[in-house]
């Protein structure tokens, strides 16, 4: 019996000595420490990334960091505040949040990137069959000629506005992808640069309202500092009585028109399971970066009564409805 016993144990310590090796974060335990770094707060998608590492049976203590959509704040927050050594996995939120963190860790530890519209040409990661370094994450984007495709047949617009920050990345590249798509589809785009700067984005809205542009929608990116004034733009753009589409589900909830969009809380989901199959022994640079499936038409019925536009009962039945 104390031979078998012996063995046993000798067994078990092979086995978490092969597993530290193949991943020296690996927690035996199933005890985690994870920073969170985020650039406008928690969102939905931290909350399924909580919530499916609970589910998976992981017990993690949460050090969370907020920038407040300032990129200083982020400096400040990987020169002083963040040590990757006592840190098992580093989330971050946002391109430009993982951007900056990738520059800064270098690899010291293991980072799970969320909320990225497109992290091959974020450049975050080689391709999205292998990142290439102590790196994965999940994919924000559906891709734009799908949204684009699916909000032309609703709206049938000829003048599509592009309210954007020009300050940010992922909208600089989303622009240049939606001016080669509207020579596909046949419209113009009209843009409206909106740093948070100078009141540009007030002002922006101000002359559609006063029909000094002439837009038939705007198209609303992920932007973090558009989606942060979400609710002001939307209400806004129905005072202009401007139909809108929005990329992300937020939008919508607070009064934008429609939008092809993903599920922010299915997204941290499959954030944790990255960190479950890391924790099994799949280095990060060999697993694939998950994209949203079977993105949903989410339609704001109010936004569409206070328009005035009828959208036919065909699409309603295959849409999600929010009030």
């Amino acid at each position: 019996m104390k031979t078998k016993t012996g063995i046993s144990l000798l067994v078990s310590l092979l086995l978490v000595t092969i597993s530290t090796f193949i991943n020296p974060h690996f927690v035996a335990a199933n005890d985690l420490k994870i920073a969170i770094i985020l650039w406008r707060g928690e969102t939905d998608a931290e909350k399924g990334f909580k919530e499916k590492l609970k589910e998976l049976g992981y017990s993690v203590q949460y050090t969370t960091l907020n920038a407040n959509q300032k990129k200083s704040q982020v400096g400040n927050i990987l020169r002083k505040q963040l040590k990757p050594d006592d840190f098992d996995y580093v989330y971050t939120f946002g391109t430009t949040v993982s951007k900056l963190t990738k520059n800064f860790l270098k690899g010291r530890a293991p980072q799970i990137f969320n909320i990225v519209t497109d992290p091959v040409k974020a450049g975050l990661v080689n391709s999205l069959e292998s990142s290439g370094s102590n790196i994965c994450g999940v994919k924000l984007g559906i891709p734009l000629d799908l949204q684009i495709k699916n909000a032309l047949e609703i709206i049938h617009f000829k003048k599509l506005g592009f309210l954007f920050n020009s300050r940010e990345k992922n909208s600089n590249i989303l622009l240049r992808e939606l001016i080669q798509l509207s020579r596909q589809f046949d419209f113009k785009v009209i843009k409206l640069r909106s740093p948070p700067a100078r009141k540009r984005l007030e002002w922006n809205l101000q002359r559609l309202i006063d029909k000094k542009v002439d837009v038939d929608a705007v198209y609303l990116p992920s932007d973090s500092y558009v989606v942060s004034r979400a609710k002001y733009v939307a209400n806004q753009l129905k005072v202009a009585n401007i139909k809108s589409i929005g990329a992300i589900k937020k939008f919508i909830k607070e009064g934008i028109l429609l939008g092809s969009v993903a599920d922010y809380r299915s997204l941290g989901k499959q954030a944790a399971m990255i960190i479950d199959r890391n924790q099994k022994g799949k280095k990060l640079e060999n697993i694939p970066i998950p994209v949203p499936k079977n993105p949903k038409l989410v339609i704001n019925s109010a936004t569409s009564a206070a328009l005035g536009f009828t959208i036919s009962e065909d699409v309603l039945k295959n849409a999600v409805l929010l009030k």
